[in-house]
């Protein structure tokens, strides 16, 4: 499933993914919108056109992980039950998230035959006596009946529709009775699947105390980029325990100093929580423009319309100040470089290296 999704508060931001995804990323996607609520909630359109076009067109505000759920569902329906799914949001495209992921559990309760046309399914209406005119017909008859008609009196009759290579009569759908509950992960957890075979791994949760080889290892979740491998189970332990008592802005901007200086593995991320308080982070700005614009507003006048400035102008100015900072554009927000300010007052270095020679000479003299 494809969407995109943004921050309900920021409509300038968005993400297109495809869904679905492990929970640790849908964490990372919330990190990137910068969404800071318990209900892990963003504004969702829904680009899969066996969605309802008003939930496509119009978007809504629901869970992320919900949304993945769907996602799931829809990836593990027989193709069958793919166009009963389609079927049934025919008549209900007022259906929200919650509808839609219980159409998916329920669709075992309906017909749903392979057939593309009347004709096809004049021949199933035959072969399983769907309709009660047929009962007295005598075999020598059958093979001379318009199977066409037959299949229009039946799709007539009992409200079917033909969708992607399938007859599905979902007209009388009822929502199961299902109770649907969705486990969310720690933010900050990490994972390794270790076991004997892949067959029989396990996900255990770091730190990891138990012994074990490194080929019994087949998978590691980590909540921050570029950790793939688990190369040193000591060092991955102790990324583990530090990034647990971390808060969710020390762990948004940890995952933006990794990125920015492609730290790589545990090491990398050793470094990066060493020199983590060695850096400025500002999560609410998402691109050049906005930090030349919110770098400039706070040396203007209160009063200063800075609408006025162009879009070009002020991803210019936010990448210049930005470069002579030494800092950088990360996909979680703005980074300043080390021991930086990311809006403190720029000097002009050219006035320091005067002013440097004139105490030199006075010095001399």
């Amino acid at each position: 499933m494809r969407a995109r999704l943004r921050n309900k508060y920021d409509d300038k931001y968005s993400l297109t993914v495809q869904l679905p995804k492990e929970p640790l990323e849908l964490y990372d996607i919330l990190d990137r919108l910068g969404v800071d609520n318990r209900y892990c909630n963003v504004y969702i359109n829904i680009e899969d056109e066996c969605i309802p076009k008003v939930m496509r067109e119009g978007g809504f505000y629901d869970d992320i992980f919900k949304l993945n759920l769907l996602a799931q569902r829809l990836e593990q329906l027989p193709p069958a039950d793919k166009a009963g799914f389609t079927a049934v949001l025919y008549d209900h495209e007022d259906f929200n998230l919650d509808d839609l992921t219980l159409v998916t559990y329920g669709l075992d309760a309906y017909p749903i035959y392979p057939c593309g046309s009347y004709a096809e399914l004049g021949e199933i209406v035959i072969d399983n006596d769907m309709i009660p005119e047929l009962e007295n017909c005598p075999d020598e008859l059958i093979p001379h009946l318009d199977k066409i008609s037959l299949g229009r009196l039946a799709a007539e009759r009992f409200k079917g529709v033909f969708v992607d290579g399938y007859y599905c009569e979902v007209a009388d759908y009822e929502p199961p009775d299902v109770k649907i509950t969705i486990a969310k992960p720690a933010r900050n957890e990490f994972l390794i699947l270790i076991g004997k075979t892949e067959k029989t791994a396990q996900w255990n949760v770091l730190p990891y105390i138990g012994s074990f080889c490194a080929e019994n290892v087949y998978g590691i979740r980590s909540p921050l980029p570029n950790i793939k491998t688990v190369d040193d189970i000591a060092k991955l332990n102790k990324v583990a325990e530090k990034v647990a008592g971390l808060d969710r802005a020390e762990l948004i901007k940890l995952k933006a100093v990794m990125e920015s200086n492609c730290y790589r593995g545990t090491g990398g991320a050793l470094m990066a929580l060493d020199e983590l308080d060695h850096y400025e982070f500002d999560a609410s700005v998402k691109s050049y423009s906005e930090y030349g614009r919110e770098y400039l507003s706070r040396y203007l006048p209160d009063n200063f319309d800075t609408s006025v400035m162009d879009t070009d102008y002020l991803c210019a100015v936010g990448s210049r100040i930005l470069e002579r900072k030494s800092g950088g554009l990360t996909s979680y927000g703005v980074l300043s470089g080390v021991e930086q300010r990311l809006y403190s007052a720029l000097v002009i270095q050219e006035e320091e290296e005067i002013c440097d020679e004139g105490l030199e000479m006075e010095a001399i003299q």
